[in-house]
């Protein structure tokens, strides 16, 4: 199954649109979102933003906070090496997700949705 079918799935169970980011618009990501680490949590989230930005923050636990420690991958890249997070992805703005060892959590935050 290819990402698209699985970004659609996933929007499917979760009862929303399919808004996929365009291979070319930029995730912030934090380290340790690229590369996939045992015991490493993933965090999630889709801010509105501006057209060249899909919106997606990721960050891991290896996170500090500090914003400017943040770096930004276009969406092809997380599809290419890590379709198991691009599979959400597609999910709306106000979606937020937690992977980690085998648990996953996901989530629509209102107050994401309405904070532009």
């Amino acid at each position: 199954m290819n990402l698209a079918e699985l970004q659609r799935l996933c929007c499917e169970h979760y009862g929303e649109s399919f808004e996929s980011p365009e291979l070319d618009q930029l995730v912030a990501i934090s380290e340790g979102v690229i590369d996939s680490f045992e015991d490493i949590e993933l965090e999630g989230v889709r801010y509105h933003s501006p057209d060249h930005m899909s919106g997606w923050w990721l960050t891991t636990n290896l996170y500090t906070g500090d914003v400017s420690s943040l770096k930004t991958v276009h969406f092809r890249h997380i599809a290419e090496k890590r379709p198991e997070i691009a599979q959400y992805m597609a999910l709306p703005i106000g979606y937020r997700f937690v992977l980690g060892g085998d648990s996953e959590h996901v989530w629509f935050d209102q107050k994401v949705k309405d904070d532009v």
